[in-house]
């Protein structure tokens, strides 16, 4: 991660054909994307919500809590584009949600970026969820593993 500004990162991406929707584009204007200038190699954990301990389901600050109490680390925005661009071989349809710390406390403003291959196409999406939502126990989410 790092080591290039916003618009090379956008141009990575739009140059390996992955899609964007509004809401990510949203995220990467946002003043609190900031760019890490040097490259750091960042080790990444994919869990779900069932494996945190919620076979029901969660809220997203339960999520958390339970990823922190597990010595994971959350991401920053940065950190979902480049994982992007790493992480070709997605399986099709499930999602794979970044967690990282909302950057306004405003429920219509985008939350972060989640991961998708739809019918073999690669997107970054940015995405909104109430603070109420229930997250699904397959939910899967993306963390910096503890120590990195």
């Amino acid at each position: 991660m790092g080591g290039v500004n916003k618009q090379e990162l956008l141009r990575k991406i739009y140059d390996s054909s992955i899609g964007m929707n509004d809401y990510a584009h949203t995220l990467f204007k946002d003043e609190k994307f900031t760019i890490t200038p040097v490259v750091t190699e960042i080790n990444v954990i994919e869990t779900s919500v069932s494996d945190l301990g919620y076979k029901d389901g969660a809220l997203y600050s339960e999520i958390m809590d339970s990823a922190l109490e597990k010595g994971f680390e959350l991401c920053t925005l940065e950190l979902a584009p480049h994982l992007r661009l790493q992480y070709t071989t997605q399986d099709d349809g499930p999602y794979l949600t970044v967690a990282s710390n909302k950057t306004r406390n405003d429920e219509t403003y985008p939350n972060g970026f989640y991961l998708r291959n739809n019918d073999d196409f690669l997107w970054l999406r940015g995405y909104r969820a109430t603070s109420d939502w229930i997250w699904d126990s397959n939910s899967r989410f993306a963390f910096i593993a503890g120590g990195a």
